[in-house]
């Protein structure tokens, strides 16, 4: 009876599949990240930290937010961790001049799909 409860329960899930912003492909059940057609390999954390933004690509996170979700903290204090593993993400997707994760000045983090200068104008308007 169990078994056949949660078999139910778990066909009504959607499947993580793989997810396209702009030149960004991750692909969760593989655990693979490409730029523009080439492999990005990233830590643990960064993987995790991309994965959060991914899902809700349209949100802005808040840092808070962000280190419960990635981290696990329970009361995030003062701490530049997420700022330090953006920063590398930030580099490592930078294929191309590409910009994905993009600060939101005194609130958090959120995933662009556009260049640096399409990005700058959308701010500015």
């Amino acid at each position: 009876m169990r078994i056949a409860g949660l078999l139910r329960r778990a066909d009504g899930r959607p499947e993580a599949g793989v997810v396209r912003v702009g030149e960004l492909v991750v692909d969760p059940s593989r655990r693979s990240v490409v730029v523009r057609g080439t492999p990005v390999s990233l830590t643990q954390k960064e993987y995790a930290l991309l994965l959060a933004l991914v899902r809700e690509p349209t949100r802005v996170f808040a840092k808070d937010d962000l280190l419960r979700t990635v981290w696990g903290f329970r009361s995030p204090g003062v701490t530049r961790t997420i700022d330090s593993h953006a920063c590398r993400l930030r580099r490592k997707l930078g294929h191309a001049g590409d910009q994905f994760v993009v600060n939101v000045w005194g609130v958090g983090y959120r995933l662009v799909d556009a260049a640096p200068d399409a990005v700058t104008a959308r701010v500015a308007a």
